[in-house]
């Protein structure tokens, strides 16, 4: 791994368990492409607060400490503000007796040492289709902008904050042939939910063996849809430090096991353990085994985190860091969906399912999907007109995304 990385995840681990940072001076270059990774991780206001005492950083270019110490504050100040507001309309739905499960976003920021430097890109919650209409009529009583998506989801904006909340009625798409089916491990979600207080709120939210699944599961499905972040990972690791004496273990990585996912929560402890300073203290390993060392030592487990932890770190936050990785995810999904090799004619030609939510003339006219294909791939072209390599670099990199897939067991 490059020396750069090194330093950004040791910087993160610093940041993750409030302790100095320990892998030397780090020159201005080098800065430069640490300040590119926290954002397209999503972490600049951690990664500053661990660089924030250290002697070369203070030593540093003046413009671009300041810019760092802007760009941070200003995403810190931005979260508070779209956290505060969520609190306030959480209560307006308790008010009006709306059971709302609220996951991810800011149950996760409570388990950091400062909350508000996990940025949250939106917030969560998950209601019974019964409410869903009068969550509706809420929000937008409240001044929020419906945004309309697939099926029992929409999103919420609140233009003043920035805030958006997302809103389902399923944790995954039942659509979706690639992990719809995970819904059947949460068909008792509501009479399992728990209450936890943040900032005198008393949030619903998952119990605490159904999120840290989730958690598995919500990266699996950005893995399959382009990639998931650093943040995904911490995320994982302060879930079982903070909540893992509540977890049933055995069932845990039976249910990963049954679906092909125990290798894979396997080498993101591995990762944990290796960079962010991972504290497995409250951590069971498959068979009741409490050590992760013999778990690595034994044949019954691939251990090998090297190649995860390189696409995690080119991924970004869920993917987004270029857009030959955004497009890598019909081969992606069509390998775990068909169990095969992917199939370039999928990812040029994908289904209407796939396409109409960018293009919504197929929601009422699916037999117009040609004409679908054709805006799609001008579009396509268009953006990539001066990047001749851009579809050999989609290809490529879809090839080597699947062949990640084997190498943790997801598809043979």
């Amino acid at each position: 791994m490059e020396r750069v990385n090194l330093q950004f995840l040791d910087l993160f681990k610093s940041s993750l368990n409030n302790k100095p940072y320990e892998c030397g001076e780090i020159d201005l270059e080098n800065l430069k492409h640490i300040y590119t990774l926290a954002q397209i991780h999503h972490v600049v206001p951690m990664i500053y607060n661990a660089l924030y005492n250290e002697e070369f950083f203070r030593n540093a270019d003046e413009n671009f400490k300041a810019m760092f110490k802007n760009t941070g504050f200003r995403l810190v100040v931005s979260q508070i503000q779209r956290s505060n507001r969520f609190l306030e309309l959480y209560k307006k739905l308790q008010e009006n007796n709306v059971d709302a499960i609220v996951f991810k976003g800011i149950i996760f920021r409570n388990m950091y040492n400062n909350p508000d430097d996990r940025m949250s890109s939106d917030e969560d919650i998950l209601v019974t289709k019964e409410d869903y209409d009068r969550v509706k009529e809420i929000f937008l009583g409240e001044g929020l902008e419906f945004i309309q998506k697939e099926g029992n989801e929409c999103a919420y904006f609140c233009r003043q904050t920035g805030l958006c909340i997302e809103v389902s009625t399923s944790l995954f798409s039942d659509e979706s042939k690639a992990y719809g089916h995970l819904n059947n491990l949460f068909k008792d979600i509501f009479e399992k939910s728990i209450k936890i207080n943040i900032d005198g709120v008393e949030l619903s939210t998952l119990s605490h063996e159904q999120h840290l699944i989730y958690i598995v599961f919500h990266n699996m499905k950005h893995f399959l849809h382009g990639g998931f972040g650093i943040r995904q990972v911490a995320d994982f690791l302060k879930y079982i430090e903070s909540y893992g004496e509540f977890i049933n273990w055995d069932k845990f990585w039976s249910d990963l096991k049954i679906l092909n996912y125990d290798t894979f929560a396997l080498n993101l402890i591995d990762i944990s353990l290796k960079y962010l300073g991972f504290d497995d203290n409250k951590a069971v390993y498959p068979g009741g085994v409490t050590n992760f060392d013999e778990i690595k030592n034994s044949n019954d487990y691939y251990i090998n985190s090297d190649d995860l932890i390189s696409d995690i770190l080119d991924s970004g936050v869920f993917g987004a860091s270029t857009q030959e990785r955004k497009h890598t995810a019909l081969m992606t999904l069509n390998a775990v969906e068909e169990n095969d090799n992917g199939n370039r004619f999928k990812a040029i030609f994908p289904n209407v399912d796939y396409l109409k939510g960018s293009y919504t003339y197929l929601q009422k006219y699916p037999v117009l999907l040609p004409i679908a294909w054709g805006q799609r791939i001008f579009s396509y072209l268009k953006k990539n007109k001066n990047n001749k390599d851009s579809y050999v670099n989609t290809m490529e990199l879809g090839k080597q995304r699947i062949e990640l897939l084997k190498e943790y067991k997801i598809i043979k």
